[in-house]
């Protein structure tokens, strides 16, 4: 089992030490969120200090940038990092998209296709001096001088990892892109019962297999040395839960389970700013649905359990460690890694 530390500093200057520790604790990967930085410059930033942990976008969002900018970053990374980039990318909400980004919200998996489809023409005439023309819906390259041509790679191409959690997002992801990235609010039963078969629908339609996907863990990790730290990493998830549940795109979830509360419970106390308030909302039960939480001597079989037959890649956001030194999280990692 690979495992990947999850990257949180909030300043790009921060980011170079962030990734050399996890190196030096032995992850095979960071995940570089796109919070304050975006996280193609923590890419770079983190590709100059190490030489061995892999540089997972997750997620990179797309349509901000049109798929020739994207191209260009992530083939750059790659050369840099010696072939250890993997573009992550992902289509972000239309709240986000309208309002923050200031772009207009068009059908997401048509346009997600497409992107995808371009960033291939697009290497395919950097790699193999393929005539550009790709001509979409959304997305028109037919324009490439040499003097704009960077050439072959000398690496393999970026691998792509597609953010999806609903089903025909799943679908591409299974029929398109290398690797999947659930995301962290889901829960064991929605991956079972919808993520995953619909992963393997777009696979099979693609002539593949589940198990040419990279597939990522889902949901929240959480370790404490104590008790009391366990009590205060599911106090933390279950605020972390509810922020999620207040947004529309996790109703069906919410749904399947058949749980006493639903969307409308979060979306009252979320429009009153009662953001701890929220968290007495998920149940225990709904908390074990989202995450695993453990010491760390039962932490790598409580994982094996929930995701060993499912992934290839553990997901390990530090946020919800509590008590854990750096030795400890080493020797945690190299456990992990034996599931």
């Amino acid at each position: 089992m690979q495992v990947y530390s999850m990257v949180r500093p909030k300043r790009l200057e921060e980011m170079p030490d962030a990734i050399a520790r996890a190196e030096k604790l032995g992850y095979d990967g960071t995940t570089l969120l796109e919070l304050t930085v975006p996280p193609t410059l923590t890419a770079v930033a983190g590709s100059m200090v190490t030489s061995k942990v892999n540089l997972l976008t997750g997620v990179f969002v797309a349509f901000p940038r049109s798929p020739m900018a994207t191209a260009y970053d992530a083939w750059s990374i790659q050369s840099l990092s010696k072939g250890r980039f993997q573009l992550g990318i992902g289509t972000q909400i239309k709240a986000h998209l309208t309002r923050r980004f200031g772009m207009e919200h068009l059908p997401p998996v048509k346009r997600m296709r497409e992107y995808i489809e371009a960033l291939h023409a697009i290497w395919d005439c950097w790699e193999h001096g393929t005539k550009l023309n790709y001509q979409g819906e959304y997305y028109k390259h037919d324009l490439m001088i040499p003097y704009y041509n960077p050439g072959p790679l000398g690496f393999k191409r970026p691998p792509i990892h597609l953010a999806a959690i609903n089903k025909l997002m799943c679908q591409l992801t299974g029929k398109m892109a290398d690797g999947h990235l659930p995301g962290d609010p889901i829960t064991y039963k929605w991956y079972e019962e919808v993520m995953l078969p619909n992963l393997e629908i777009g696979a099979e339609k693609a002539g593949r297999s589940l198990n040419d996907i990279d597939r990522g863990s889902y949901g929240f990790i959480g370790c404490a040395t104590t008790d009391e730290g366990l009590d205060r990493v599911r106090l933390g998830l279950k605020e972390r839960v509810a922020l999620y549940a207040s947004t529309p795109e996790y109703e069906k979830m919410l749904d399947m389970h058949g749980w006493d509360v639903n969307l409308g419970d979060f979306i009252e106390m979320a429009r009153e700013q009662r953001w701890q308030e929220m968290a007495h909302l998920v149940s225990d039960k709904m908390l074990e649905a989202y995450a695993v939480i453990e010491k760390p001597e039962n932490l790598p079989a409580a994982l094996k359990k929930r995701y060993g037959a499912y992934v290839h890649r553990i997901q390990i956001d530090e946020t919800w460690f509590d008590g854990l030194s750096d030795s400890d999280i080493q020797k945690l990692v190299t456990e992990i890694k034996k599931i």
